[in-house]
């Protein structure tokens, strides 16, 4: 009896301690207290967790212990880089020699909690010849140092490091070659490491120094929050230029990143179904698609491999569009595997984003939109969408039910609709009509439709009994969707027009006090409304502009009505403005604003202030006269008094200048096309001319285009060059705007020159 209760109380001891030890077991499986400080002096073992199957197996890898003599050596090495013993030019040195010193014990150091932090300071500081020494020397055990919690940061410095080298093309040759071997070992682990929280860190800073990436633009390639995802789907982000800024780079090993890419890929596909839906995994493959734009055949067969389509013919295998159809709905329950598949869709070649639309989700668009994580993809493909009979499939399957979408909570979708009828220019009256009738009733005058959008939570929640708020926060979808609405030609917009006008002065403070309101007071001014009715909303902020411009967002508003605004109220501006100057030019923002409205010009002298305005208004208007139309086309930012014009005088005056000064969006201008907005007679839906060649007036991929313009060297707009010709003399600054302007335009004019290569008998 004595021994069966010895033996019980053994028995429950060891279970407490089991439990005891699971309390603090992290998702790394490692036994490891909140401090961070090793369970035993014993080797610990770690276990690391591989969500794949249903058994979820386990790896087991083990901590060895550092030699006293190699903790105390390396302990004294911290000692002489933390007090600053050793100058700046012997620095580098000294890291090389003390990292060659680990040479057969990098995984002992790399995952001890405390060596790991001295081993990341030489790494950071060596020469390139021993940290390629280090890497090629622990390739081997690479992984395993990856998926240590302390060794994925070493092996994460490591690789950073790395990167810094990337612009010496010299060192190009040792930098291939000591990734090459570093990848073939991963390669063959790349399950471990997919599906490891520390190891798919490390994965991806591999697969973007691979692919050339630098270092300040990793982030991009890492998960993105998701306000800046909404910003660029909303803007028209174009997602599939986001890999193709170095698909050309002489920075990167495309060779091994695509050995890499298709290794991982292959070691992968037999648990894929698995991995698609493991957060970690998921988040490497969207790094990997985000990294293979550009090339669309490998793009198509990795997209393939992760929905399961693989070893199948897209064109000649029937079964193709039924297999992948139910793969890519099965996945839309899952949060990690719809990440995955938002990104596929914004990646996706145009031959597979087309089969996506027409073949998988058409059909289920709307049921899927109501989806808690299937709206999110559906976002996804309807920001994406390259042509108007893709749009025009969207459209019919979710317009009709705008109403319920907002009701459901679902506005998100609700604003990528709106963002890529805009974009694509088509189903214009048909968006400002389904939107206005959704937040406003019969029993209800349209002049509610602007506070209700602008509130848009607080209205769904309570529609009948809904009054406008004094103190809460403008709904960032509702705000978006009104810029957006602002875009779209006047002759739709008209409810939303007279709904802003209708508001008293209180209500458009309001708006311009907020963040997202004073975007959307932003939006209506770059609108192609008239001057007039622009003038009769901003002249309600009159006696308000000074305590406007104190604050940084509506700052910017107060200077966009400034421009947009007549005489008189220029002058009211400035006199507000000058009565706060000197406070205003202490706030971060308030040089800034005081420079751009000269008002330190107008205090001083105020009738050589008007007639400079009234000097630059005349050079708006002989830009305007020349090239308005191009510029409003493109930027939407033309000055008010260009709307206040009839399209009659407008076509009169483009008859009188050259034609080949214009687009041709500009011959045929005031003349409606069938989606509702301006433009040729002969543009076909899908933006290509009857001929089959891309229409000049539409981007062969409108996922590449942006509200605002999307090139890398800005153009100068309208008002800017006419700002710069009434100046009595130009900055350095200025020299330098007008001098890009002027060799983007001599670039365009040569290449608009060029000749045919002739040979020394056709120049005879």
């Amino acid at each position: 009896m004595a021994a069966e209760n010895l033996s019980k109380k053994r028995e429950k001891k060891k279970s407490k301690t089991v439990k005891h030890s699971k309390r603090h077991n992290f998702k790394d499986g490692s036994s490891e207290d909140p401090l961070g400080i090793p369970s035993e002096i014993a080797p610990a073992q770690i276990t690391a967790k591989r969500i794949l199957d249903s058994s979820k197996s386990m790896q087991t890898l083990l901590r060895k212990k550092v030699d006293p003599l190699t903790a105390q050596y390396f302990s004294q090495i911290r000692d002489s880089l933390e007090d600053n013993s050793i100058d700046l030019e012997s620095r580098p040195i000294f890291c090389s020699k003390a990292l060659r010193a680990t040479r057969g014990i990098e995984v002992e150091l790399s995952t001890d909690m405390i060596m790991s932090h001295t081993i990341e300071t030489l790494l950071d500081g060596c020469e390139l010849d021993p940290l390629c020494e280090f890497l090629r020397s622990c390739a081997e055990v690479f992984p395993s140092i990856a998926l240590d919690k302390c060794g994925s940061r070493v092996a994460e410095k490591a690789l950073k490091s790395l990167s810094l080298h990337l612009q010496d093309e010299e060192s190009h040759s040792i930098i291939g070659d000591t990734l090459t071997k570093i990848c073939q070992v991963v390669a063959r682990d790349a399950i471990n490491l997919m599906s490891s929280i520390y190891g798919s860190h490390v994965l991806r800073s591999l697969l973007c120094l691979c692919k050339g990436v630098p270092l300040e633009s990793l982030e991009q390639f890492h998960v993105s929050k998701s306000s800046i995802v909404l910003a660029k789907r909303l803007n028209n982000h174009p997602a599939r230029q986001i890999g193709k800024n170095y698909e050309s780079s002489q920075l990167g090993f495309e060779n091994v990143f695509k050995f890499l890419i298709m290794e991982i890929l292959n070691h992968a596909k037999d648990e894929m179904k698995n991995l698609v839906c493991d957060k970690c995994s998921s988040f490497v493959l969207q790094t990997a698609l985000k990294l293979l734009v550009g090339d669309d055949q490998m793009m198509s067969d990795a997209i393939l491999i992760i929905l399961q389509c693989h070893g199948m013919n897209m064109t000649k295998d029937k079964s193709f569009e039924v297999v992948m159809k139910k793969n890519v709905l099965s996945l839309l329950q899952d949060p990690s595997a719809t990440r995955l598949l938002e990104v596929i869709v914004e990646v996706a070649p145009d031959s597979l984003y087309d089969k996506l639309v027409n073949e998988v989700f058409k059909g289920s668009m709307y049921t899927t939109s109501l989806q808690h994580c299937g709206n999110f993809v559906v976002q996804a493909l309807i920001s994406s969408s390259r042509t108007c009979d893709q749009a025009g499939v969207m459209w019919d399957e979710i317009g009709p039910n705008i109403r319920e979408l907002l009701d459901s909570q679902k506005a998100g979708v609700v604003a990528a609709l709106l963002a890529a009828c805009q974009r694509l220019q088509t189903h214009a009256q048909e968006c400002c009509e389904a939107l206005a009738s959704a937040v406003s009733s019969k029993s209800e005058s349209l002049s509610c439709i602007i506070p209700h959008l602008l509130f848009l939570e607080s209205y769904l929640h309570g529609r009948s009994c809904w009054e406008w708020p004094e103190d809460e926060k403008m709904h960032t979808l509702g705000c978006l969707m009104l810029q957006t609405i602002f875009r779209f030609p006047k002759d739709f917009i008209r409810p939303f027009v007279n709904s802003l006008k209708s508001m008293n002065v209180n209500c458009i403070l309001q708006i311009a006090q907020d963040a997202g309101g004073s975007r959307v007071l932003e939006a209506f001014i770059r609108s192609d409304v008239s001057a007039k009715e622009k003038q009769e909303v901003i002249s309600k902020l009159q006696g308000h502009f000074g305590e406007l411009s104190m604050h940084p967002s509506s700052s910017f508003t107060v200077e966009k009505c400034f421009h947009a605004s007549n005489m008189t109220l220029k002058e009211a501006i400035a006199k507000e403005l000058r009565t706060i100057q000197a406070e205003l030019s202490k706030r971060k923002h308030g040089p800034h604003l005081l420079r751009n409205l000269e008002i330190d010009e107008f205090a001083k002298r105020p009738n050589q202030w008007k007639a400079q305005q009234a000097t630059k208004e005349r050079v708006r208007q002989d830009f305007q006269a020349i090239f308005g139309s191009k510029t409003k086309h493109q930027k939407g930012d033309a000055p008010a008094h260009q709307f206040s014009e009839s399209p009659k005088k407008k076509r009169k005056r483009h008859q009188e200048i050259d034609e080949e000064t214009f687009d041709d969006d500009a011959k045929s201008y005031g003349t409606p096309s069938k989606q509702g907005f301006v433009g040729n007679k002969h543009v076909a839906k899908s933006g290509y001319s009857a001929s089959g060649s891309a229409n000049t007036n539409f981007i062969k991929n409108p996922a590449a285009t942006s509200f605002v313009a999307n090139s890398k060297k800005r153009k100068s707009t309208t008002n800017e060059l006419a700002d710069l010709a009434s100046k009595k003399s130009l900055s350095q600054s200025d020299v330098q705007k007008l001098f890009e302007t002027s060799t983007q335009n001599k670039g365009k004019h040569l290449e608009s020159k060029k000749v045919p290569f002739l040979s020394r008998k056709q120049k005879k």
